[in-house]
């Protein structure tokens, strides 16, 4: 397992926490600094999973024929 961690100065959390809730206010129940957790992990796997798609379409491999109408 690999860690990721983001960190945040102390004397900035407050700041950087007003800002965050601006945009996406927490609504989970959660405390404000477990859901700015759960809103960065959901999306990491939103990209994830977009560059997966991404990555099978450019592999698919599509056969066609030219020559199929004379």
């Amino acid at each position: 397992m690999v860690d990721i961690i983001i960190k945040i100065p102390s004397d900035k959390v407050d700041d950087f926490r007003t800002g965050f809730l601006k945009v996406y206010p927490n609504e989970s129940g959660e405390t404000d600094l477990i859901w700015i957790k759960i809103f960065i992990r959901q999306k990491l796997i939103d990209i994830y999973k977009t560059g997966k798609t991404m990555i099978a379409r450019e592999e698919m491999y599509i056969e066609i024929d030219e020559e199929i109408i004379d």
